[in-house]
């Protein structure tokens, strides 16, 4: 085991079957600019998901924090970062951003810990519409009403939470990092697979390392305007509430609503713009198609979609539709009674039909497993036994909370699905494809025919894949076991902030609340599409029909992309059905707007300054709204009480 370990990247690192020697990128240099990203970042990050329901991304935050200790440990350590320092808090950054933890799981992984949202659960309109809030078990949610009332985590029904919370972290971070070592050295080291998207993440971290003043001029000119435009946009709202008890909003949030314009001439649509920044820029780096198909799959659904089911009186959507019902209403309740179950089924398809053209991904996946321990020294039996103890714990406890499920069925969710999803998953990386089987456990409890409540809010792990990170460790000769100690490092302390970030939040007004319209507009669908597949009288939602129409489409459509070219497309459809307009058509916006300066400059200046422009619109959002919500929660904390 300790040969093992050193060769996993302390002292020297495998690759091709040959050893090189790497340089430390651990030091505290690169673990103080992890720190920086966990206590500056996150704070305004939670802000803006809570602001716009999305989930920001943190790429432009891992380049900001680069670029600004480049500089820093220039002035004051008086040499600038080395390039493995620089992978390790790239790579390392993905663990500093947990508040997410105690906001809302994503919509992909329902069995995320997310713990106001499971609170919300217990109170959403829907669960009680749908006869399930009263059943919500213990351990999911408090059952008293006084932490929803106080808004607070300091209460003793949050224990049973905190302690399976804790069991889940354990699992997930320890199952995270065995099973990525196992993936490694089955598609880096053995398949020596290319992994594209490493290449860009070393290259551009080598540039910048080696200092390119023109990106950092690029950088601080799109930071400012972009501050200035979220302070108005994001903090000028809570400040004036704060100190003057009025609120002044000069522009709206999150969006522009046009439904009033639009239903004049078309019943029951909609329409508007995101008014978030950095939703535009996101337009900026994911392929033209890909934006293009989430425009085309919002589009589709709640402007055309939305029309059809009034114009030909199909659902229930159909009766409560009244003249200039705002886009987040039409949004959930078109999703409720119609859109669900396509959305489910689209998504599905687009996860699973890329495996079902490419059987030979699943095969050589399987096959390679049989010669891992004859051309590596990693001891594979160690590496499964590891992660089967915190599986199994994680098993043992689901079954303790919800024994009217056999063990077995948690088995398979928390051991089985998740190995066999990560070496697909990984894989697919490995070739620079993107696979993603979301509701694995709402359809595998589904498929089970279970009739109960409880386990459908058990704990389940299901993996991340980190294997292109750690090829870009050997492409720069960084330390796989510095990447490894710094994620270790920085995951609990970003995980005990985020605790008091959302704490201090919360505290300054409910969640969800027209103070945090994103919250508002998004957890009630979210709510929608997990209701549904757990409550017995969602007869009117539940259909197999509808989940397996939108299965078939979503894998015609995928089938002849990926003949014909547009499979990014497809994939953005799956991601546009599930979001509003005003922010889809934002995207597919900055997307139109970055080819048109394509044309204007070139596109060789714009590919390579992209990603820093979007940077920019990140650093100048987050440094608006820490600044904001800090002075805001400071003022609130003086005089005002928790409710």
């Amino acid at each position: 085991m300790t040969e093992w370990w050193r060769k996993l990247g302390g002292e020297e690192t495998i690759l091709n079957n040959s050893t090189y020697k790497v340089e430390k990128g651990l030091t505290w240099r690169s673990l103080l600019a992890l720190l920086y990203i966990v206590f500056v970042f996150q704070p305004g990050l939670a802000y803006l998901q809570l602001m716009t329901g999305n989930l920001p991304t943190t790429a432009a935050i891992q380049w900001a924090a680069i670029l600004l200790f480049i500089e820093l440990s220039a002035v004051f350590a008086g040499r600038k970062l080395s390039l493995p320092e620089a992978i390790v808090i790239y790579l390392a950054s993905i663990q500093t951003i947990k508040y997410w933890w105690f906001l809302a799981p994503t919509r992909e992984n329902l069995t995320h810990p997310g713990w106001i949202y499971q609170l919300y659960l217990r109170y959403s309109p829907v669960t009680i519409a749908l006869g399930i809030s009263d059943k919500i078990p213990w351990f999911y949610a408090p059952l008293s009403p006084e932490p929803w009332i106080a808004r607070t985590f300091f209460h003793h029904e949050w224990i049973p939470i905190l302690l399976w919370t804790i069991l889940f972290f354990i699992t997930a971070l320890f199952g995270d990092i065995v099973m990525n070592i196992l993936t490694y050295h089955l598609y880096v080291v053995t398949e020596k697979l290319p992994f594209p998207l490493a290449h860009p993440i070393a290259v551009t971290s080598e540039s910048l390392v080696k200092g390119d003043w023109s990106k950092m001029g690029v950088l601080a000119g799109v930071t400012i305007p972009a501050f200035f435009y979220s302070f108005v946009l994001y903090s000028l709202p809570l400040i004036s509430e704060a100190f003057w008890g009025t609120r002044i909003s000069v522009i709206p949030v999150p969006w522009v609503d046009y439904n009033t314009v639009v239903q004049s001439f078309l019943p029951a649509a909609s329409f508007g713009i995101s008014t978030d920044l950095a939703i535009i820029g996101l337009g900026f780096i994911i392929p033209l198609q890909a934006s293009l198909g989430l425009f085309l799959g919002s589009l589709a659904l709640y402007f055309f979609g939305n029309h059809l089911l009034v114009s030909l009186g199909i659902t229930g959507f159909a009766r409560e539709y009244e003249y200039g019902m705002s886009v987040e209403v039409a949004w959930q309740r078109s999703v409720l009674w119609a859109w669900a179950m396509p959305i489910v089924g689209f998504a599905l398809a687009v996860g699973i039909t890329p495996l079902l053209l490419r059987p030979d991904v699943v095969k050589r996946t399987l096959s390679a497993l049989k010669s891992l321990g004859k051309v590596t020294d990693v001891p594979l039996k160690a590496c499964l036994v590891l992660f089967l103890c915190s599986a199994i714990a994680l098993s043992i406890l689901d079954y303790w909370l919800a024994p009217d499920l056999p063990i077995t069925i948690y088995l398979l969710l928390n051991i089985i699905w998740p190995f066999l999803l990560m070496l697909v998953i990984a894989r697919g990386e490995g070739l620079g494809l993107s696979f993603t089987i979301p509701y694995v456990r709402e359809l595998t409890i589904k498929a089970v025919g279970y009739g109960g409540i409880d386990a459908w809010f058990a704990p389940i792990y299901m993996p991340s894949s980190w294997t292109s990170l750690f090829k870009v460790c050997d492409m720069t000769r960084t330390s796989h076991r510095d990447f490894i100690i710094a994620s270790i490092i920085v995951f609990p302390i970003a995980l005990f902030f985020g605790f008091i970030v959302m704490q201090a939040l919360w505290s300054l007004a409910p969640i969800p609340s027209s103070i945090y319209p994103g919250a508002l507009y998004t957890w009630p669908v979210q709510a929608t599409i997990q209701s549904i597949f757990i409550s017995p009288e969602a007869t009117d939602f539940f259909s197999y029909q509808r989940l397996f129409l939108g299965f078939i489409t979503g894998a015609i459509l995928y089938a002849i992309g990926s003949k014909l070219g547009f499979a990014p497309l497809v994939v953005g459809l799956a991601g546009g059905v599930y979001t509003p307009v005003p922010s889809a058509f934002a995207t597919f916006m900055g997307a139109v707007i970055g080819l048109a300066l394509q044309r204007l400059i070139s596109e060789s200046w714009w590919k390579e300054h992209a990603g820093i422009i979007y940077a920019g619109i990140l650093l100048g959002e987050g440094l608006a709204v820490s600044i904001g919500a800090g002075l805001a929660i400071i003022m609130k904390s003086m005089w005002a009480e928790p409710f």
